[in-house]
């Protein structure tokens, strides 16, 4: 579960001290050069959406996007203070040895099953996918090559089909998700 220190806590009560009163921290996870990174900004009431998640702390609620949620599950958010400025640090934490086998592990089996399983049936419409990367928290990280990239298929193929079929093969897995930069191109099956 997402661990917001009580420095961080009171940070954020600074912050939104100088706000509006329907102003509210909201946290994010975005993915940029195969690196997630953690994002916190102001929102207005608003700008709140209905699937949001609410989290209560003492004085103080923060919502976090649906679809970062996942992605926050051992993450601790933190203030680093150096002299007079202060950084928000989202730290991950149970990040050991035996971890990091297990997703190398894990790695092997899923890029075989990709090549094996996956591909070959994408192959059809002149598309691949790879394996990038998978998280602490077991989220397995792809991106489609060839006719499926730029594909305004391939979100639904991710959810109905290739999501599935590692889910059902991998239960340590909580999820997959899409890091393609999808433009349409002329190899674009669809």
């Amino acid at each position: 579960m997402l661990q917001i220190t009580k420095l961080a806590q009171e940070y954020f009560l600074e912050l939104l001290s100088k706000k509006n009163k329907n102003t509210f921290i909201k946290i994010s996870v975005f993915f940029k050069k195969n690196i997630f990174k953690g994002k916190v900004t102001f929102c207005n009431i608003t700008t709140i959406k209905k699937d949001d998640i609410k989290l209560n702390f003492h004085k103080l609620k923060i919502f976090i996007e649906k679809n970062s949620f996942i992605f926050l599950e051992n993450i601790k958010i933190d203030i680093i203070q150096h002299n007079l400025s202060k950084k928000i640090d989202f730290i991950v934490l149970n990040k050991n040895i035996q971890n990091t086998n297990s997703i190398n592990h894990l790695k092997n089996n899923i890029n075989i099953f990709l090549e094996n399983i996956i591909n070959p049936k994408l192959l059809n419409h002149g598309g691949s996918v790879i394996l990038k990367n998978i998280t602490v928290n077991h989220i397995v990280l792809l991106e489609f090559h060839g006719g499926c990239q730029g594909c305004i298929m391939s979100k639904q193929t991710l959810k109905n089909w290739i999501e599935k079929e590692i889910l059902n093969n991998f239960p340590n897995i909580k999820g997959v998700h899409d890091v393609t930069l999808h433009k349409k191109n002329k190899f674009s099956y669809y």
